[in-house]
C-alpha cells in the first residue's frame, strides 16, 4: 500500500502572499505556482528545492515577463518567507 502522507507541513509547503500582497504563490510537493492575489491570473510557476532546513531554492518562469526567475528564501517564521532574487 502507498505510504500515509504527513499532513505537517514541510519547510515551505503551503501558501504564501509576498511582501507588497499582490501574489499569492502555493508551494506542494516540490512545484510551485504564483497568481495574482486580486485577479487570480498565474504570474509564475516552477519547482524548489530546499536547500537547508530554512531555506529554499526556487526556480521558474515569470508568465508576464516570459522570462526565467530564481530566488533563493529564508523561513524567517511560520508565516513570512524573505526572498531574494539571485540573479539579474
Amino acid at each position: 500500500g502507498e505510504p500515509p502522507m504527513a499532513t505537517t507541513p514541510k519547510g515551505v509547503e503551503g501558501s504564501w502572499i509576498d511582501a507588497k500582497g499582490t501574489g499569492l504563490s502555493t508551494f506542494n510537493g516540490g512545484k510551485f505556482t504564483t497568481v495574482a492575489t486580486d485577479t487570480g491570473q498565474k504570474l509564475a510557476d516552477g519547482s524548489y528545492t530546499m536547500t537547508g532546513a530554512t531555506s529554499v531554492q526556487i526556480n521558474g518562469t515569470s508568465l508576464i515577463r516570459q522570462t526565467g526567475v530564481s530566488f533563493n528564501c529564508l523561513l524567517v517564521s511560520t508565516s513570512q518567507l524573505n526572498c531574494t532574487s539571485s540573479g539579474g
